[in-house]
């Protein structure tokens, strides 16, 4: 099927989604310049790019899984040009613009998805995928940075950023549980039989838990959201300009902050009232 959008048509319908995405999902209004500038002139830059790229993308064959799979290709650009040892300091650049402009592609799937009604739920873990992809290749490459242009032994803790994100035991338990369910569904309460006990009481429980708290406050902070990132890039660009020593104080809080995030996960994912809570919620 031929589709031959203009490209103010595109902007249009662009500029609705993503201002009712935003504003449902985080609640934030993308054309208040006056609360939040940065994320004004941001999502202009955004729109503005992506819209130009939705221009050729709408008239080609190319589908939105495709699109996101290139998007989960950039994380590893980012890390190769971040990482590897560039005497040219435009290779930095490089990387680091890919790291901060990388959400201009991944606005583009669910455009096309929606557009040639291609929306998928491969589509939708593709997108997520993606994300884990550039988060890590983010990272990841500012430790090989610091390797290469400081101290040897973050050649050794960089590997401990794709460590701490593969030993995340919610993510482990809700694959098991998931591919359990999927396989063994006729019988998966008779070989994981749950205690009987009110399930709103467990959930009350498990969702006030100080760990909890101490989990949401720890991943908060420098997490793989636009804002921590364009902060971290923005301390790059000083380091690389003014000889000022940040980013490895960064790294260093990342391996810090990982650490305590996965010991908390361990410590409420071990726990079995939380899964049982978690099953519970799947069969509401």
């Amino acid at each position: 099927m031929s589709y031959s959008q203009t490209l103010r048509e595109i902007r249009n319908i662009h500029y609705s989604y993503q201002r009712k995405d935003n504003w449902d999902n985080f609640k934030i209004n993308i054309d208040d310049f006056k609360s939040n500038p940065y994320t004004f002139l941001k999502w202009r830059f955004y729109l503005e790019t992506s819209s130009l790229i939705l221009y050729v993308l709408v008239r080609s064959n190319i589908k939105p899984n495709q699109i996101s799979l290139f998007y989960a290709f950039l994380g590893i650009l980012t890390l190769l040009f971040l990482g590897l040892p560039f005497e040219d300091k435009v290779f930095l650049y490089i990387g680091l613009f890919i790291a901060f402009s990388k959400t201009i592609i991944d606005a583009c799937d669910g455009y096309i998805a929606r557009l040639k009604n291609q929306k998928s739920i491969s589509g939708f873990v593709l997108d997520g995928y993606g994300a884990h992809i550039n988060a890590i290749g983010f990272q990841s490459g500012l430790g090989f940075y610091l390797a290469n242009n400081q101290n040897d032994i973050f050649f050794y803790l960089v590997f401990l950023i794709p460590f701490f994100y593969a030993v995340k035991l919610k993510t482990f338990a809700y694959s098991t549980l998931l591919n359990e369910i999927i396989e063994n569904k006729k019988n998966f309460e008779e070989k994981h039989p749950m205690q009987k006990g009110d399930e709103e009481e467990i959930s009350k429980k498990f969702s006030n838990d100080t760990l909890n708290k101490f989990y949401n406050i720890f991943s908060s902070i420098l997490d793989d959201r636009a804002r921590s990132v364009d902060f971290i890039i923005l301390l790059f660009i000083f380091e690389l300009n003014f000889n000022f020593i940040l980013i490895k104080y960064v790294f260093i809080f990342l391996i810090i902050k990982h650490s305590i995030i996965s010991l908390i996960n361990i410590t409420i994912v071990s726990n079995n009232k939380w899964l049982e809570n978690k099953i519970n919620k799947i069969k509401d």
